[in-house]
């Protein structure tokens, strides 16, 4: 990787600038810098919001680092190999374990084991099955919370928050100047963006991007999660299971939860076009709700009929799910613009939560080679 060239007056110039703090972005920052700070390369990170974490973040400082998912990770070939990887570059101590899984799905009434929806078509069907209808599991310890605590804990470069990226200029092929909060410009030989790859068209000017990756982009569709925390006294069931809701309504998608003592998390997908709609949000909170009553009755009701939830928490996550190829020679560039990678998860060969992870893998193979070739992110952090 080249050094940086001498930046214009008033450009912030850094080798290696890291476009996003969540679990991709933290993670590659340290991979990077303990792969090449030694040689004085520098890596920087920005921010958009107030929080380092991602879907991880703290809400605020006296809160701690939570996830929004339902925390279930499938016992496939590409899971066991990523947590592998997982386990031997981590910056805390790692483990993980196989465990049986039997979901479940509510229809006509009762619970019965998942095979599918049946004849009720779902948009979102292929992308939960693929998430969730798995029989084994993986157990983490620590959670990806956890992690992301420690990576933000033991962050080795500059991140600096509420720093938003608004545009890019582009010469001679590669990303000359990233324009954030509107004003402030920075300088990088190396541009790495970790948001979902259709942001990117609000990014560039004109044809500085061709037309042919602005139409791919443009059809990247992906789904926002609505997520609903719940505690109940006493739980509501005593198993971990995932668990379905099948419907008849054709305005939501199903809903899919599972139940770890007196707390339970359910979710629903609704398109990532309308993640900014408050209303069919909302919309969105009170269907899973009724799902809910139909299995549980007095689920929101104390023991006489009183409200008696200990929390409620909502989570929406714009763009979380979906996989998506730029069907470029390289998977994650452009052939047009030379220093900028893409690590967005949905770009990766796994759903959910792990694209992260697989995204961190390759891009530190593309960037620094062998990741045996590197020196042990345990003895530095």
């Amino acid at each position: 990787m080249s050094t940086s060239k001498t930046a214009s007056p008033g450009t912030i110039a850094t080798d290696t600038l890291i476009i996003g703090g969540g679990l991709t972005g933290l993670f590659l920052a340290h991979r990077l810098h303990h792969g090449l700070g030694s040689k004085g390369h520098k890596v920087s990170l920005v921010e958009a919001r107030e929080n380092l974490g991602g879907r991880y973040r703290r809400p605020n400082l006296a809160q701690p680092f939570a996830s929004p998912e339902l925390d279930f990770i499938p016992a496939t070939s590409e899971a066991l190999a990523l947590l592998e990887w997982l386990r031997n570059n981590s910056p805390v101590p790692f483990h993980f374990s196989a465990f049986e899984h039997h979901p479940q799905i509510f229809n006509e009434g009762k619970w019965s084991p998942f095979a599918g929806f049946g004849e009720t078509s779902f948009q979102s069907a292929g992308e939960l099955t693929a998430l969730f209808s798995h029989t084994k599991g993986l157990s983490l310890d620590p959670g990806l919370e956890q992690l992301v605590r420690s990576l933000c804990e033991q962050l080795p470069v500059s991140a600096q928050t509420m720093n938003e990226v608004t545009g890019f200029k582009v010469r001679d092929g590669r990303i000359a100047e990233i324009t954030v909060n509107g004003d402030k410009t920075w300088s990088a030989q190396n541009v790495i963006f970790t948001g979902h790859p259709s942001a990117l068209q609000n990014l560039f000017q004109g044809e500085e991007l061709p037309v042919k990756h602005r139409t791919r982009l443009a059809k990247m569709d992906a789904w926002t999660s609505v997520t609903l925390e719940l505690q109940h006294t006493p739980p509501l069931a005593d198993d971990g299971a995932i668990r379905f809701f099948n419907h008849g309504s054709k305005e939501f998608e199903p809903v899919a939860g599972r139940v770890s003592g007196a707390n339970s998390k359910w979710v629903t997908l609704v398109p990532g076009d309308r993640d900014t709609d408050h209303e069919f949000i909302g919309q969105a909170i009170r269907h899973i709700k009724r799902q809910l009553k139909r299995a549980w009755p007095l689920a929101f009701e104390g023991a006489e009929g009183a409200k008696d939830m200990a929390a409620e928490r909502i989570f929406v996550q714009p763009k979380a799910y979906g996989q998506h190829s730029l069907r470029t020679k390289e998977p994650y560039r452009f052939p047009e613009i030379s220093n900028l990678y893409l690590a967005g998860h949905t770009l990766a060969g796994v759903p959910g939560e792990l694209g992260a992870l697989e995204m961190v893998r390759n891009l530190s193979n593309d960037l620094l080679g062998p990741l045996n070739q590197l020196p042990s992110p345990n003895a530095s952090c």
